[in-house]
This record gives structure tokens, C-alpha cells and sequence, in this order.
């Protein structure tokens, strides 16, 4: 594939486009609550649409089987808002009501540009996870141990505190309360008792989880509480598996035969495998949902037996930060994925769309990239690049169609000094027949970019890995598969063996009527796989 042709493909992939909403009138006028001022108003509003990415997350969907099972009530993956509201840590939105939460995630919908992780239905009623669900295959290692919240304070350590208190050492994930067990309810009770003062804190970045773990020493929770106490999860782990007299083999092994775990702890949910069940024509294992819980489509079956199952009539009380468990959580094997030698980095993709599993490890150097704004319609992009190859030699350009905002960067990926910066500037540069204006990019903006370089370099590899298997079939197997170099230092590929379904694509946005959803439980009853979202990879 020619230079020219990947720019331009990389150019119309999609990028992530920080759009922030344009006017009051696109989304309505912002919500009033008695008694309380625009900003907090404002505050009430991210909050909402926080929690929610929170439960449609990969962080949560995957081990959540209740959540997971109330958007397997439908083929496009709908789940009330109404519903969602009756959780515990919604519960604060209930007085605001529905249209509350529809205005937060369509204002958080907008700002994401052409790629937000969730839909909303026509009728901002209904909210649906839109991307594919992706494996959260390095959580383990972008985890850490943190004590000193104090032990048994619910007043004081409330979720959303020690949240704000996390975040001032990079993005987080997620931050799992863990708590003891409730010893005379027996294994029903594990991870549901006191908290134990201490979290595990998934960070979004490695790099974050490592400044972290290298800060020599932390302010506390509470300046009359005690010392932190930090320590990467892995570490911690193993520590108690010493004490316990566990092999360091057998942390990570999970229980595969149905079986429940040592000491009587059920073994953890995990979708995917729940998904793979559904294409092979089995029932997946899903969690009751009770009569009286609003869903959109028909309640899900579920395996006999499961201890999950709550009775008819009884609401589901969900209790957001009893995520004890998740310190009992273990690795389940996944089919070996298709890697890319990028910059120098090996990276791990998804196998059939090339998708950098984990972007975090995606290498970049700050300032490499700039981006230029304000130009006019229907500019030219190659003119622009030729212009701007008179200051910076052989530069990469990408600007994709209906973008507000394009990206500068070298092909050898070297920094862009303020001289070069400078002098883009003073060239005054035309595209559109508006003066384009060059900026700095923040270090959302840059990783954003370069996530996209990677996925493109990734999904060429992919296509070479597919291409290759499909003349290896009728010769029995797969072998191990290699690919040419591609722009940017990057694009050598390699793939082991097996593979992960297809994935389905993404729905439109709107709602369904009541007819369309009638007609796919319908199919849920042909196949197990039909009750399963297309997001949620079971693939067309």
C-alpha cells in the first residue's frame, strides 16, 4: 500500500474529535433544580453521565452479570433509564427524573464526536452501549492497592470521595470499595460486610498506575486519618497469597468447570464467555430479572440453578460499591491476540479489526503533533500539506471529513519545536480560504491522534492476518503470520493461533417500536446468540 493511500485512509478513520456542544438550543436549555446554582446543576449533570459510562464501560459490563443481563433483554442492547435510576448510586438523580439523565448523556453523547461509547434512543428513554465490548485484558496491571480510607466510615467514605480523592493522580477506570464478607450468610455473603477501608483503583493509563506507585509519599484521605498505604495490585495480591500459603501459579487460574471456587465463592462472571456460549448454540448463564424491573424486549433465560436468581417481585437492590469481589478476580485466557511492532512497541490488537487492545500502551512523545483550527469549507488537504512540507519536510497530515480540527506530524514522529510551530504560524497559511490557526495539543488530543496511527496500522495487519488464514484453510491449521512495515515505524503484525467472533457492527441511534422488538424475541428463541446485542460482539 502506497504512502499517499494510508494517509488517506488513516485521514477518514475514525478519529476521536473533541466537539463540545455547540449552542444551548442543539441540546435545549440547561436543567434548573430549586435551590441550587448553574454550576452545581452542571456538576449534577457529569455526574449522572459518568456513572452510567460506568455501567456500559469495559471495566463493568464484562463482570457485571446483572447489568449485562438487563441489555441482553433485546438485540440492540436498550436498557431503561427508569431502571438504571434504581440503582444505588443513581439514586441521587431519582428526584430530577428521567429527562434529567437524557439531557446529561446527550450532552456527553455530543461531546464525544463520531465515536461516543453510548446511544440514546429517540425517545430519551432508553440508553444502549454503542461500540463493541472490548476485552479489559491489562485492568490487572493497570491496578492498584490503596489504604487509608478508614475502616466501616459510610458517612465519610461514600464512593464518589474517594473517587475525587483518586483522581488527582490520573484518569481512572474504576475504584472498587473492598469489603469483608458477612460470615453467617456463608458464601452468599462474601464481599458484602464492613468495608475494609482500602481500594483496588483501575487506572485508564500504565503510565499513570507507574507515577503513582513511584510518588514517594501521598497526602491522606482525611488530614486526621491515617497514613496511605499503596502498593501495585499485583503485589498485593501475591503478598496475601503468601500469607495464605497459596502458590504464586494459582493467583491468577480461574475455576472453568462451573464449579464454585475454594472456600465456597462462586466462580466470577465473565460475558465473553457467555457470548461465546450463545454462538455455539448453548444458553448463556444470565441472572434473573424480576417482574416488576422495566426492560425493553423480553426477560432473558436463564441456567437453572444459578444462584444469582432473585424471586418474582422482588426488586434488585444494587449496591454499587460492594466491588469486594473484584479483589478475588482472576484472569480467564483469551484466544492469543494478533500483535504489531509499532515505534518499537509491541502491541496487542484485536484479530479480526486490527483495534489496539489496550491504547494505553501506545507509545508517543509529547509535543510530536499540532493541530490547526479555524478553516474555512471545502479546503483542500494535500494543498495544505504542501504548504506545510515547506516548513516541516515530509509531514503527516490528518484531517478527517467533517472534522473541525485536523493534525500535523512528522513521519519520522519527532517533536515539533516552537520554532517549526513558530514559523506555521507566520506562513499564514490558507485552507478553505480562511487563515488556519495552529495550536499546541493537549496530551487527550495527542494520545487520541496517535491511538488512531496505531489502529490503522493495526487493521492493515489484521487484513494481511485474514487474508492469509483464508488461503491456509483448505491446507488445514493456521500458521503464524507476518506483515510488512507500514507508515509511521509501524505495522509489522504477527498472529498465533485461534481467534475471537466477528463482532456486529453499531446500530443507528434511534429507538425501535414495539412491533421490531417483538420480532427479535422472536429470534432469542430460535438461538441464543439472537438475545445478544450485536455491540456486545456476537457478531451478524
Amino acid at each position: 500500500m502506497s504512502d499517499v493511500k494510508q494517509e488517506v485512509e488513516a485521514a477518514a478513520a475514525s478519529m476521536e474529535v473533541d466537539v463540545k456542544p455547540e449552542t444551548e438550543s442543539k441540546l435545549g436549555p440547561l436543567p434548573t433544580i430549586e435551590g441550587k446554582s448553574e454550576e452545581e446543576v452542571k456538576e449534577l449533570l457529569k455526574q449522572a453521565a459518568k456513572q452510567i459510562y460506568f455501567y456500559f464501560s469495559d471495566s463493568n459490563l464484562p463482570v457485571d452479570k446483572y447489568f449485562f443481563s438487563l441489555t441482553c433483554c433485546n438485540t440492540e442492547g436498550w436498557v431503561p433509564i427508569k431502571t438504571i435510576m434504581t440503582f444505588k448510586r443513581m439514586r441521587d438523580f431519582q428526584p430530577h427524573g428521567v429527562p434529567f439523565v437524557a439531557y446529561a448523556l446527550r450532552q456527553q453523547i455530543d461531546s464525544e464526536g463520531k465515536d461516543p461509547l453510548v446511544a440514546l434512543s429517540e425517545d430519551e428513554e432508553n440508553v444502549r452501549r454503542q461500540r463493541p465490548l472490548e476485552p479489559n485484558a491489562t485492568a490487572w496491571s493497570r491496578s492498584a492497592y490503596l489504604k487509608g480510607f478508614g475502616e466501616d466510615d459510610p458517612e465519610n467514605n461514600k464512593q464518589q470521595k474517594i473517587e475525587e480523592y483518586v483522581e488527582q493522580f490520573g484518569k481512572i477506570n474504576a475504584v472498587r470499595m473492598r469489603r469483608g464478607d458477612i460470615e453467617e450468610k456463608g458464601p452468599a455473603g462474601r464481599g458484602k460486610g464492613k468495608f475494609k477501608g482500602s481500594v483496588f483503583v483501575e487506572f485508564a493509563y500504565e503510565a499513570d498506575v507507574k507515577k503513582f506507585l513511584e510518588l514517594e509519599s501521598i497526602p491522606k484521605f482525611d488530614a486526621e486519618g491515617e497514613d496511605m498505604v499503596k502498593m501495585s495490585k499485583d503485589e498485593y495480591v501475591k503478598m496475601k497469597a503468601k500469607e495464605k500459603g497459596i502458590p504464586e501459579d494459582e493467583i491468577h487460574k480461574g475455576k472453568s468447570d462451573g464449579k464454585p471456587r475454594e472456600g465456597g465463592a462462586p466462580k466470577k462472571f465473565n460475558a465473553f464467555k457467555e457470548m461465546d456460549r450463545a454462538k455455539k448454540g448453548q444458553m448463556p448463564a444470565l441472572a434473573k430479572i424480576g417482574d416488576d424491573v422495566a426492560i425493553v424486549g423480553s426477560r432473558p433465560d436463564f441456567k437453572s440453578g444459578d444462584k444469582s436468581a432473585k424471586a418474582n417481585g422482588k426488586k434488585r437492590e444494587r449496591d454499587d460499591d460492594e466491588e469486594g469481589r473484584e479483589g478475588k478476580e482472576a484472569r480467564t485466557e483469551e484466544p492469543k491476540p494478533l500483535i504489531i511492532e509499532y515505534k518499537g512497541v509491541e502491541l496487542e490488537c484485536d484479530r479480526h479489526t486490527g483495534k489496539i487492545l489496550d491504547p494505553s500502551k501506545i507509545p508517543f512523545e509529547n509535543n510530536t503533533s499540532v493541530k490547526f483550527i479555524n478553516h474555512g469549507e471545502n479546503g483542500d488537504w494535500k494543498e495544505l500539506k504542501v504548504q506545510v512540507a515547506k516548513v516541516i519536510e515530509n509531514p503527516f497530515l490528518a484531517f478527517p471529513p467533517g472534522s473541525k480540527s485536523g493534525t500535523v506530524a512528522k513521519s519520522d514522529s519527532s517533536v515539533i519545536s516552537d520554532e517549526e510551530l513558530n514559523k506555521l504560524k507566520e506562513a499564514k497559511m490558507p485552507f478553505g480560504g480562511v487563515e488556519v490557526e495552529w495550536a499546541r495539543m493537549d496530551e487527550e488530543e495527542q494520545r487520541a491522534f496517535w491511538t488512531t496511527r496505531a489502529n490503522f496500522q493495526g487493521r492493515v495487519a489484521a487484513e494481511k492476518l485474514n487474508d492469509s488464514q483464508q488461503q491456509q484453510r483448505g491446507r488445514g491449521g493456521h500458521r503464524d503470520f507476518k506483515g510488512g512495515r507500514g507508515g509511521g515505524r509501524g505495522g509489522r503484525g504477527r498472529g498465533g493461533r485461534g481467534g475471537r467472533g466477528g463482532r456486529g457492527g453499531r446500530g443507528g441511534r434511534g429507538g425501535r417500536d414495539g412491533d421490531r422488538n417483538r420480532e427479535r424475541e422472536g429470534q432469542s428463541a430460535a438461538h441464543p446468540a439472537s438475545s445478544l446485542p450485536p455491540s456486545l460482539g456476537t457478531g451478524a
